[in-house]
């Protein structure tokens, strides 16, 4: 078990955390490094014809690997890169389970369950070699966001720190710092299990990007948006440090928004650059977020819109959108997107400016919002 003085020596004996914007490069967050020449599957979590909960691996030829029933709808899927065949999977917010599932043999081996009087927010992120889980959760009783520090192996509470504002979703390491720091969307969206996912605050809402120091807890950089009805809820980080996040409208139908923005070591936020007809294409509405660092190319999907769309990492200029009913999840192998849909199809992207390849299609499922890429 790590105790949380063996967890605070291990990152102070690194050094002090860097700050905002002066990251070098590195090695990037896209799992190139770990799957460069080997096999890989892809996890996703799903459902079935029937309304089932599943979560399910499979490979770029179409095959099911295995397929293993869930308590409740899924969300986000990770790699564990200690352990080939196994992933972590996170409820849908506000949910109460995280499951770690060998999809060698089919099966959870294990299953963390959440405090009485808070809810996982459905995403999660893995450091010291796997040893150590976060993840966001909400405690509905003071209505704060919270980022949970777990030992993994024993489920117990190392720490847990405000996450900086409230409806804390996707988080993601900061690289170069030597795991030191985290970014958090938090989406500014209350809640309640009694009311499921019923928003409560939409008139209150105020959405920002955090980063935190995970040896202290401390916020040392916090961002917002001048609209605070642009929820802030997924993102991915370059090897460079720079976030991409994808965001989700929550005003008039008929208003029409920006719904991507980038950040490194700016001031403020800056949005993404397109014309009024990308962002109205999008459909005030986006799911996940992928970066490729090597091509210099970000894919966000669309899922309400139908459509996946194509930035430039460097200059935040759009680049190409491609009609996918339903497309949602996303990742990278090596240097190629990969992205899901809610109609059981899996699509392989080489280049953005060309048609993508069908390598799927599980007429009997539906994959959910996220996807990853682990060693199989």
């Amino acid at each position: 078990m790590i105790s949380r003085r063996k967890f605070l020596l291990g990152l102070g004996a690194v050094g002090s955390v860097a700050a905002i914007g002066t990251i070098s490069a590195g090695s990037s967050s896209s799992f190139v490094a770990l799957f460069n020449g080997q096999k890989n599957w892809l996890v996703s979590c799903c459902s079935d014809n029937k309304g089932n909960y599943f979560a399910a691996a499979f490979d770029l030829s179409g095959q099911l690997i295995s397929k293993v029933a869930l308590p409740d709808r899924g969300h986000d899927v990770i790699a564990m890169k200690s352990k080939a065949g196994h992933a972590l999977v996170f409820a849908r917010r506000p949910g109460n389970f995280v499951l770690e599932i060998d999809f060698t043999r089919g099966e959870v081996v294990s299953h963390i369950e959440v405090s009485a009087s808070q809810r996982f927010y459905g995403h999660g992120v893995l450091i010291a070699d796997d040893n150590i889980l976060l993840t966001t959760e909400n405690d509905y009783q003071s209505g704060k966001g919270l980022i949970v520090l777990r030992d993994r192996k024993s489920q117990q509470i190392i720490e847990q720190y405000d996450s900086g504002g409230i409806g804390p979703h996707q988080l993601a390491v900061m690289p170069n710092l030597n795991e030191k720091q985290i970014v958090i969307a938090n989406g500014g969206i209350q809640t309640h299990p009694e009311q499921s996912r019923k928003k409560l605050n939409l008139n209150s809402m105020r959405p920002n990007l955090a980063y935190m120091a995970l040896d202290s807890g401390q916020i040392e950089g916090k961002f917002e948006l001048e609209n605070k009805q642009l929820s802030i809820r997924h993102l991915d980080v370059s090897s460079q440090g720079k976030v991409f996040a994808g965001l989700q409208y929550q005003g008039a139908s008929t208003d029409e928004v920006p719904l991507a923005l980038s950040h490194h070591g700016e001031e403020q936020l800056t949005l993404l650059k397109a014309d009024i007809n990308t962002w109205r294409s999008m459909n005030q509405y986006t799911a996940s977020v992928c970066i490729n660092s090597n091509s210099n190319t970000v894919m966000i999907t669309c899922p309400k819109a139908d459509l996946l769309t194509f930035w430039q990492l460097d200059s935040n200029e759009f680049i190409a959108s491609h009609k996918l009913k339903d497309g949602a999840g996303a990742t990278l192998i090596v240097d190629d997107f990969i992205a899901s849909t809610g109609r059981g199809r899996v699509i392989l992207q080489k280049d953005p400016l060309k048609p993508y390849q069908v390598t799927g299609d599980f007429n009997d499922l539906r994959w959910d919002n996220h996807m990853a890429a682990i060693q199989a």
